[in-house]
């Protein structure tokens, strides 16, 4: 039974994220991968649509734990750098953003 639990929790916060992000909500996160010398940077970009301060967390599937803090303010951008020396030249970014 607890493993059944262990799965289904975290399943149903990923659908929720997912449902959330994608009914036009008031912000927007994104993957970018940079090249550089020693492998690849992976970045999470956050834009704020809305004229509220957001508080987010965001991480990537690659670096799940412990998720990165950002504020962006009121129809800014910003840019969080998950991990700076990564072999893989692709991954997942995740997040959530919350009106400050």
């Amino acid at each position: 039974m607890k493993k059944i639990a262990a799965f289904t929790i975290p399943a149903l916060l990923a659908l929720t994220l997912a449902s959330a992000s994608s009914a036009g909500s008031n912000y927007k996160i994104k993957g970018e991968v940079r090249a550089q010398s020693g492998g690849y940077q992976h970045i999470v970009i956050v834009k704020n649509k809305t004229r509220d301060w957001l508080n987010c967390q965001v991480w990537t599937d690659i670096d799940p734990q412990p998720p990165k803090s950002v504020k962006v303010g009121p129809r800014g951008k910003q840019e969080v750098a998950i991990r700076t020396r990564a072999e893989q030249d692709e991954f997942i970014p995740f997040g959530y953003c919350r009106n400050n």
